[in-house]
């Protein structure tokens, strides 16, 4: 599985990819787009379509979102999907916790040669671990990271019951 991480932040942009494999996270791409809902935007609809989308609200993400719209609905063989994450102040801390319980529990690496590798690592030197109610954690980058660990949305399984000897799907 496979998700991007998207920050429109007013100090640029952020595209930020984790690819997971059970349990385990790898960053396997890092990318700094200009301040540029068009640029950004075009970046988005570019993504593979397996890759799962979390967007952040804060920003330009609304605007962003709005531009987007809900592909899903626009193309329904499409395997992405996309979440809006609208968590403010403290609820941002559940990301941050992402992060930390993973590299703790050392399930979370960079994939090597990053290009952005450099600006990631100076990025998450200056991060803030602890949210407080302003919500600010760091940079775009940090932000996009973070998004990107969402766990993905859970896989909808068809209802199906019986009555009376006859299965309903």
């Amino acid at each position: 599985m496979r998700t991007a991480g998207v920050v429109v932040a007013d100090r640029g942009s952020a595209i930020v990819t984790v690819d997971r494999d059970g349990e385990a996270m790898r960053c396997s791409a890092i990318e700094r787009l200009p301040f540029d809902l068009g640029a950004v935007s075009g970046r988005v609809r570019s993504l593979d379509a397996q890759t799962s989308i979390v967007v952040d609200s804060e920003g330009l993400g609304s605007a962003l979102w709005a531009v987007v719209g809900r592909p899903e609905e626009d193309d329904p063989d499409a395997e992405r999907h996309f979440t809006l994450y609208e968590g403010h102040g403290r609820e941002r801390q559940a990301l941050v916790d992402r992060l930390l319980v993973a590299v703790e529990e050392d399930r979370f690496r960079f994939a090597p040669g990053l290009p952005e590798q450099d600006a990631m690592s100076k990025a998450l030197q200056g991060y803030r671990r602890q949210v407080r109610e302003d919500g600010l954690i760091g940079s775009e980058l940090v932000v996009a990271l973070l998004l990107a660990m969402t766990p993905p949305p859970p896989v909808e399984e068809p209802s199906i019951y019986e009555t009376r000897g006859i299965i309903h799907v």
